[in-house]
């Protein structure tokens, strides 16, 4: 049995070196152009006739060639001047042509199922949880897998078309499957390690025309929201935003010293804290001039714009009470507008009766505010504040400063853990 070697440069070994032995005289109606145009075209089928003998076995790139190799290859002529011997001459090559035409095909058709397009190939890979790799087959496609792990894990494959589970193989360190394809469409290749793990993964495919060779199908993965019960949905702990203020609390500090005439160097704000809301995020915009901004207001749509965009990149899960994570990724993104020379204090109160002391005029030092979350000479900031069970929490704010006004915008929402779906959309370039 042979198998079939075809160089990258066999058109142009065909077309210009393997040449008929010349004749004594030019056939009668051709020029010497035709005539060597004919000669070559002849050496050439001859050539690639012998080089097609017993043909069992060839690479993608070969099958690729000889392809394009069959779409250039053609001959025609013009029979006007040309004796009856000359024509039979012309139409004999050109039907021996179309009759290679046929025969590359033929071959390459039968070469098919000895051909493998690899599609992925990793070696030593971590794989640290469920992992899916997409590959787009035709029918008449066969799909190779081939994984080793260092211990037992699982392996699945799925039609992400129709939805459903093709093969599940368990318990075993080392598969190699082959499956017949039956219909096109996107299928998905599974390896679920139970602890972390390394991986060798070759995934593989026999294509059952060259245009799948020619015109190989790329997978597009997506991230797009889900509900519950979709087809291998996936939960994602979330959280779900309300405004708790229909628009910004504006207020004034007033300077101290003015403050002795009228208006108050001091000011309170209750918050009423939604059931099931875990933390408070507030936005405190602090300036020395009382003109808006065209951000004030929008705090609360900032925040959910930011989150529907983060909330694709497989951030740390919202934990509630540890700072860190995806409520500080938003809070860094929707910073409120600083002044160096406007600043505040701020006190949090968990307490009625404390607050209520407060606003009376008793002087913070001794009352028993949460150091942990109130701020001395605080300029413009956003934070967050956990509920830790209260209905209200209560904010007091004083302006330590003697002469100047300071100007106060505050904004709040309530973060209420959510669970959210997710599944990944695939589709093909």
């Amino acid at each position: 049995m042979k198998k079939f070697i075809l160089y990258a440069s066999l058109l142009a070994i065909c077309l210009t070196a393997c040449q008929s032995k010349p004749q004594s005289t030019t056939p009668v109606g051709m020029t010497e152009e035709e005539y060597q145009e004919y000669k070559d075209l002849l050496a050439s089928v001859q050539t690639i006739e012998q080089s097609l003998e017993d043909v069992t076995a060839m690479t993608a790139e070969q099958a690729l060639q000889l392809s394009n190799l069959n779409s250039q290859f053609h001959y025609d002529y013009d029979p006007m001047g040309k004796d009856s011997a000359t024509i039979a001459g012309c139409e004999h090559l050109k039907k021996r042509i179309q009759s290679l035409h046929h025969s590359i095909d033929k071959t390459i058709q039968q070469c098919l199922p000895t051909i493998r397009i690899n599609a992925l190939d990793k070696s030593d890979y971590l794989v640290e949880k469920a992992e899916t790799f997409p590959i787009y087959l035709k029918r008449g496609d066969s799909l190779f897998i081939h994984v080793r792990t260092e211990r037992v894990s699982i392996l699945k494959v799925h039609n992400a078309d129709a939805k459903s589970t093709l093969l599940t193989r368990t318990n075993r360190n080392q598969y190699d499957e082959k499956m017949a394809i039956s219909n096109s469409a996107i299928y998905l290749v599974e390896i679920i390690p139970g602890n972390a793990q390394y991986a060798d993964i070759q995934l593989s495919y026999t294509p059952g025309s060259i245009e799948r060779i020619a015109n190989p199908v790329e997978v597009r993965s997506e991230e797009v929201e889900a509900q519950a019960g979709d087809w291998r949905v996936r939960t994602v702990k979330g959280l779900k935003m309300k405004n708790l203020f229909e628009e910004p609390r504006k207020f004034t500090l007033r300077g101290q010293l003015k403050a002795a005439f009228s208006g108050s160097y001091r000011a309170l704000v209750a918050v009423q804290v939604p059931a099931g809301a875990t933390d408070i995020l507030y936005s405190l915009r602090i300036s020395t001039n009382e003109s808006n901004t065209y951000k004030d207001g929008k705090f609360h749509d900032n925040m959910e714009t930011s989150y529907k965009r983060v909330k694709m990149l497989g951030l740390p899960v919202y934990e509630s009470h540890k700072g860190g994570g995806l409520i500080a990724t938003l809070l860094g993104e929707n910073l409120p507008v600083r002044e160096e020379d406007a600043y505040i204090n701020m006190y949090v109160f968990y307490n009625a009766a404390l607050a209520k002391k407060f606003q009376d005029g008793a002087d913070p030092a001794k009352l028993a505010y949460n150091v942990d979350y109130s701020t001395l000479g605080t300029q413009s900031c956003n934070g967050r504040i956990p509920s830790k069970g209260n209905k209200t929490i209560y904010l007091a704010f004083e302006n330590e400063r003697m002469r100047y006004n300071n100007y106060i915008w505050l904004e709040a929402v309530s973060a209420v853990p959510n669970t959210e779906y997710f599944k990944t959309k695939y589709s093909v370039k």
